[in-house]
């Protein structure tokens, strides 16, 4: 659920209120929302940089104005940026779901190696795209995949999109952040299982393989502990403690619908209560 009927009668996105109304988790995402994210604020400075070298300048614009179009061209690239990932994790869900590629599909020779890999790496499939729900905790999400995987077992699989780029001529190098051990730590906490946990990185830049990246214990242990500090981060700046909704009543629980891929969907950072279900 992530909106509700206005007054007028018209979906509008869920708030605070609504949570406190209606016994709403906040997403993993929402919540490490508290937590700076360098790399993330290198990349945006980067593109706002690039914009402002690249985009030509109209015959009698002020420097204002200038600087607000670099600032909305270099937007339009995190935009675009996005709607790549989303359209790969779509394709990538169909791929576990069906061993099948669109080929007509925006992301279909990335996807090929994707399916490559994925042939070559998954003996099994136990889900893709769950909702996982810490009901004790107070939060939810959706993660990618839990697989068999060939040389880890029991794997949790979180798919990120990066670009990557060359640098002097060389294959420049995936890069694994912080954060995202964060958001895996929370997920596999959510399944209450030690299963090993990956980022699955693929370039945007070009088709290519994609990279695994395994988390040891000892990283996914102390990104548990920053994932609890952000907890309480979270529930002091919003006034809002989700744990206090332990006798959410059994409609809450039956009509939760599934997180939408999309996460332009989850800026309100609210979620249904639902059950975890490992098919």
């Amino acid at each position: 659920m992530h909106s509700v009927l206005s007054a007028k009668g018209e979906p509008r996105p869920t708030n605070l209120r609504d949570a406190r109304k209606l016994g709403l988790l906040p997403s993993v995402t929402n919540i490490l929302g508290v937590v700076a994210k360098p790399e993330l604020v290198d990349w945006k400075m980067e593109q706002a940089v690039l914009a402002a070298l690249t985009l030509p300048r109209r015959e009698g614009e002020s420097l204002d104005e200038f600087a607000h179009r670099a600032v909305e061209d270099s937007e339009g690239r995190g935009r675009s940026a996005a709607e790549f990932g989303t359209a790969f994790h779509a394709g990538a869900v169909l791929v576990a779901k069906s061993i099948e590629v669109d080929p007509a599909g925006p992301c279909a020779a990335w996807l090929e190696r994707y399916h490559t890999w994925f042939l070559a790496n998954c003996r099994r499939v136990v889900w893709a795209e769950q909702v996982l729900v810490n009901a004790e905790l107070g939060y939810a999400g959706t993660a990618d995949l839990l697989i068999e995987h060939v040389a880890y077992g029991w794997t949790l699989v979180d798919l990120k999109t990066q670009q990557v780029k060359a640098k002097a001529g060389r294959s420049g190098k995936a890069r694994a952040y912080p954060s995202w051990a964060y958001q895996l730590a929370a997920y596999r906490r959510a399944i209450g299982d030690k299963v090993a946990c990956m980022n699955l990185i693929v370039n945007s830049a070009e088709p290519g393989p994609p990279v695994e990246h395994l988390w040891s214990q000892e990283e996914l242990e102390s990104a548990w502990k920053v994932f609890e500090a952000a907890q309480v981060i979270w529930r002091t700046e919003k006034g809002y403690d989700p744990r206090e909704k332990g006798d959410l009543t059994a409609k809450n629980t039956e009509n939760a619908e599934e997180e939408p891929r999309n996460t332009q969907n989850m800026r309100n950072g609210t979620e249904p209560v639902q059950p975890t279900v490992a098919a």
